[in-house]
């Protein structure tokens, strides 16, 4: 695709777009506004050039219509939250896990439900809805701050789906590599597993010292307790939506649908085991759940979920991935990415800029499978001259795509994790260590020459422009 933007229009359509989203974000006023406003920058960009401004709108379109399954995962989600939490199946998992976990562990033990939940359906946005929520509500009761909570569940989460088989990212990046499947599982284990065992390690530490400063209270819990009990049914029937889901995503059932589906069991839950009136589930399904229990805790941690809770996220997905699109087809992110290219001299400058490269594309395209897909076709040629194994190609899209967008606060990931986590970025981003270490240790045995696979080099036709 003929690029319509030289290096220089490029570099300052990009600071202009990203000055006017970082103003916004420090003020605490939202990212809807700077990304609509971000839409007008080139539309009077395309003016000034000549360009057919309709064209890149339709271009924006069209990558939003494929990406739209993220909005329907995202209402579900809402609606799901809604459901179980009316329910009791939130409420239940709370008193059982007040009574089951000792709060010195209860971070690293956070870490490993959502690494197990996420490894085993794929789904690092399911896994944090549901089992992720569930320990915001312990953590919190136990007196943990909640960016700490929202950090050990997202480090978790992000850890099964970057590994699992049955997640999408996993089948995504492998994909554009070329490679096996399983090598690629295999090959992120090595640049995975020791930043996951010094995030275990740092939430350990926190756990003791937190415990240790006297801010627990064991009457406190049993008033939580006592409280949750007054207002639901605590019991097994309360989990069957749970379990539910974790079947059907274990099945690889799409997470939309099983998503769906627990919200729908909720409903029967609710109804029949809970006693609530139907119109009362439905009014939760789409405004969420509200309750004044006395006890601002009980409160604070209800008080949420439905469809209603998820627009402003839907919003910014929608205006966000239109603008990745068509940065994308101005060619804006091919001068950049043209410039990186050429720095690389070593294995360990390959691996430096497909890094760079990645994060760059997921924080202009804000979501992972974008960052991904354009990295890896813009990659793959130089990895194949090169002879590197095309598993160690899609492990860095991995390294960079999957953990990428939770360090960037108008990312899809970042929001979407914010606001069902009911946290803010700032809040989380001190305690994601598994997103910092990753990069770092892939660099480190890039450069040392560990665990980098070679093949035969090849001399590959030159492949379209990622533009």
């Amino acid at each position: 695709m003929e690029r319509k933007t030289s290096m220089l229009e490029s570099i300052i359509l990009f600071a202009l777009i990203s000055v006017t989203i970082v103003i916004f974000v420090q003020l605490k006023l939202g990212l809807q506004i700077p990304l609509l406003f971000s839409w007008i920058i080139l539309y009077f960009f395309c003016l000034i050039k000549g360009i057919d401004f309709n064209a890149l709108e339709k271009h924006a379109l069209d990558a939003i219509r494929s990406a739209f399954v993220v909005v329907l995962i995202l209402l579900s989600v809402g609606t799901l939250i809604g459901s179980w939490i009316i329910s009791g199946t939130v409420p239940t998992i709370i008193c059982y896990g007040l009574e089951l976990i000792n709060p010195r562990y209860f971070l690293p033990v956070t870490v490993l439900i959502c690494s197990i939940m996420s490894l085993a359906t794929g789904t690092s946005y399911g896994s944090a809805g549901s089992g992720g929520l569930a320990m915001m509500g312990i953590g919190i009761a136990m007196g943990f701050p909640p960016g700490m909570i929202a950090g050990a569940v997202i480090c978790g989460a992000l850890f099964g789906d970057k590994l699992s088989p049955f997640s999408d990212s996993t089948n995504l990046a492998s994909g554009m590599a070329n490679a096996d499947l399983f090598k690629h599982i295999r090959s992120c284990l090595w640049t995975t597993v020791p930043p996951y065992i010094l995030t275990l390690i740092f939430f350990t530490f926190l756990g003791f010292h937190h415990v240790g400063s006297g801010v627990f209270d064991e009457a406190t819990l049993d008033s939580y307790r006592a409280t949750l009990n007054g207002i639901f049914k605590i019991g097994w029937v309360s989990l069957l939506p749970l379990i539910l889901v974790v079947v059907l995503l274990i099945r690889k059932v799409a997470a939309f649908i099983s998503i769906l589906m627990g919200a729908l069991f909720g409903v029967f839950v609710a109804y029949f085991y809970q006693g609530r009136g139907f119109s009362e589930i439905m009014k939760t399904l789409y405004e969420g759940f509200t309750i004044s229990s006395g006890v601002e805790f009980v409160d604070k941690l209800l008080n949420r979920g439905g469809m209603m809770s998820m627009f402003d996220l839907m919003i910014v997905i929608v205006f966000a991935i239109g603008l990745g699109s068509m940065l994308e087809y101005l060619g804006v992110l091919g001068n950049i990415l043209d410039r990186i290219t050429k720095r690389i001299h070593s294995t360990g400058s390959l691996i430096l800029a497909t890094l760079g490269i990645g994060y760059v594309t997921t924080a202009i395209g804000c979501n992972m499978a974008m960052g991904q897909v354009i990295t890896g076709r813009l990659m793959s040629p130089i990895f194949k001259q090169r002879g590197v194994a095309p598993e160690v190609l899609s492990r860095t899209l991995s390294d960079a795509g999957v953990l990428g967008g939770t360090m960037m606060p108008w990312h899809t990931t970042s929001i979407f994790f914010a606001t069902t986590l009911g946290v803010g970025y700032l809040d989380y981003i001190p305690y994601v260590p598994l997103c910092y270490l990753t990069p770092f240790v892939a660099l480190v045995m890039a450069y040392m020459g560990i665990a980098v696979g070679t093949v035969p080099p090849e001399d590959p036709e030159p492949e379209a422009s990622a533009s």
